[in-house]
């Protein structure tokens, strides 16, 4: 055919890393908690944030405990701009930190709504990561942190035994400038030392916990604006530090003014932008290792479509798809150890439909990640030849198998693969344009919710094609029994997207082994240090084995 794009593809056995079984993980930003300011249909932001208000979320909804309970394990971050305005009311007759500095108006969590957030995580199987507020309302005359609001927090958590995973000081403290004014500034020494002392306050009331910052914005094209992380990470405060942690976005949608990279649908499915945050990863990896930091795990405490609550018409839609699951690979592979969807449920970019709480594009995705990927990193596959508009990366299955993951950027173009192993299931995702933009299909069949409800039976596994292909003589057939070329070949429409589990080389499939579910790398170490090597060069630095 004229416009064929056809490639092979080998899979190489060498692992590079290993990531946790809750690297990814989810955010609720805490104005969806309570109530507060967010995303809505006025543009224009005041002090960081929408003028829009949405109801509180209702954490007893059994559709909503279903759909994030389908997610895990992972970890559940509640922060967001408001978190550094929050105070906290406990109880009656406690000396609250911001009436004394005669604040008011500031936004409230309380402790019935602080026990929907603990009671909603433990009962879903998520950790909690806390962002406590370091923002204007919790800092005194001179602009020093106070840490009084704090304590009366972690306190009630001591003396309650609730467990908290990790806290977050402060949510994107190098935006104040920009959010606040610039007499509200935070400097990166002052944040430093602010941190030292938030630390050893998690340590003394809540040392099984982690402490964990900066959540600095990073940006795509000027990086962090304002920078903490170089200076925090050189401080002695960073020998106290549980993970590092940044945001990022890689565009800006139509809501906000200030903009490098607007989000329109031909924006952002390419290569290079795809890749961009590669290099903010390595500028922080060299950050984090220059000093006291070293070798503490990296996480990304945000992460979405497009900054601004999502771009409406994309980041809800099937065309964030690709982008989703090609971040995933991309951060996996270049060490991150832990990444925060932004956000479970709210805005454009949620997972979930904010009022329905129906599966959106990506949360399909997000389910498939965490029922088929384990927890090693394989070497990325090799092409033959170039395409900037094939993305293929490997992971370990959950029983040591090895899932491809290919995408096809090219919008008009299919795609034809022929890997070097047999096939042995296939899961193709792709855009339904007969259906609201909203839908996907798998194996050719729409998605439903009864995906995710029915996992694992034997109707679902019928449904969407989810069989194995070929079985092992354990089960009654040997591999050899059925061999066909096309078990080689994938094929992918345009914007489409695949998980693609492979068996073994050709010598393990003359003799399977353990059921035909064991790797049998041919060359072993020259393998293996061919396919790390390659990594190293693709990334630009080798994986720490901390993270």
């Amino acid at each position: 055919m004229k416009h064929e794009r056809a490639y092979s593809i080998s899979v190489r056995d060498a692992a590079i890393g290993d990531i946790d079984e809750r690297f990814l993980s989810f955010t609720i930003d805490i104005s969806c908690v309570i109530g507060g300011r967010w995303w809505g249909d006025t543009k224009g932001l005041k002090e960081g944030l929408s003028q829009d208000r949405v109801p509180p979320l209702d954490f007893k909804d059994p559709t909503l405990a279903r759909r994030a309970a389908q997610l895990s394990p992972a970890m559940l971050r509640v922060g967001g701009t408001e978190a550094d305005r929050l105070h906290y009311e406990f109880g009656r007759g406690e000396i609250l930190p911001r009436e004394a500095m005669g604040v008011t108006g500031a936004p409230t969590l309380n402790k019935k709504k602080w026990l929907e957030i603990c009671s909603f995580a433990r009962r879903v199987g998520f950790g909690l990561l806390f962002t406590v507020g370091a923002g204007p309302d919790n800092r005194d005359a001179w602009g020093d942190w106070d840490e009084r609001d704090a304590t009366l927090l972690f306190d009630y958590c001591a003396r309650k035994k609730i467990r908290v995973d990790a806290w977050e000081f402060g949510n994107e403290v190098n935006a104040f400038p920009f959010i606040y004014g610039v007499a509200r500034r935070v400097s990166a020494r002052r944040y430093s030392a602010d941190f030292a002392r938030f630390a050893a306050l998690v340590g003394r009331l809540q040392p099984e916990a982690l402490a964990v910052g900066p959540a600095s914005a990073v940006w795509p094209v000027i990086g962090e604006p304002n920078p903490l992380i170089p200076k925090l990470c050189r401080s002695t405060a960073a020998s106290a530090m549980g993970a590092l942690s940044f945001h990022y976005y890689p565009q800006q949608s139509s809501r906000g003014r200030v903009a490098v990279r607007r989000a329109r649908e031909g924006t952002l499915l390419t290569v290079r932008r795809m890749d961009s945050i590669r290099g903010r990863i390595r500028a922080i990896r060299k950050s984090r290792d220059a000093g006291a930091a070293k070798g503490k795990p990296i996480w990304v405490t945000e992460i979405g479509h497009a900054l601004y609550g999502g771009q409406r018409g994309l980041s809800d839609t099937w065309i964030s798809m690709p982008w989703w699951l090609d971040q995933l690979s991309l951060l996996a592979h270049d060490g991150v150890a832990a990444v925060f969807r932004q956000s479970l449920v709210g805005g454009d970019y949620g997972l979930l439909d904010p009022k329905t709480f129906a599966p959106r594009p990506d949360y399909h995705v997000s389910f498939l990640w965490k029922r088929l990927i384990g927890s090693r990193v394989h070497a990325p596959p090799e092409i033959s030849g170039k395409d900037p508009k094939i993305r293929v990366w490997a992971m370990s299955g959950k029983k040591e198998s090895i899932w491809v993951i290919a995408i096809n950027l090219d919008r008009k173009k299919p795609l034809t693969i022929t890997l070097d192993r047999r096939i042995r299931r296939q899961l193709v995702l792709e855009p339904d344009y007969g259906h609201p933009s909203g839908s996907i299909v798998l194996n050719g069949i729409l998605v439903d919710t009864d995906l995710e409800d029915g996992w694992g039976t034997k109707e679902i596994k019928r449904k969407y094609g989810l069989t194995k292909r070929w079985k092992t003589e354990e089960e009654g057939q040997t591999v050899a029994q059925k061999t066909d070329f096309s078990a080689r070949t994938l094929k992918l429409a345009p914007l489409a997207c695949a998980f693609v589990e492979v068996l073994p080389r050709e010598p393990a499939l003359a003799t399977p082994v353990n059921g035909g579910g064991e790797h049998h790398p041919e060359g072993n170490e020259n393998d293996a240090q061919n396919g790390t090597q390659s990594h190293i060069d693709n990334t630009g630095g080798k994986i720490a084995d901390a993270e």
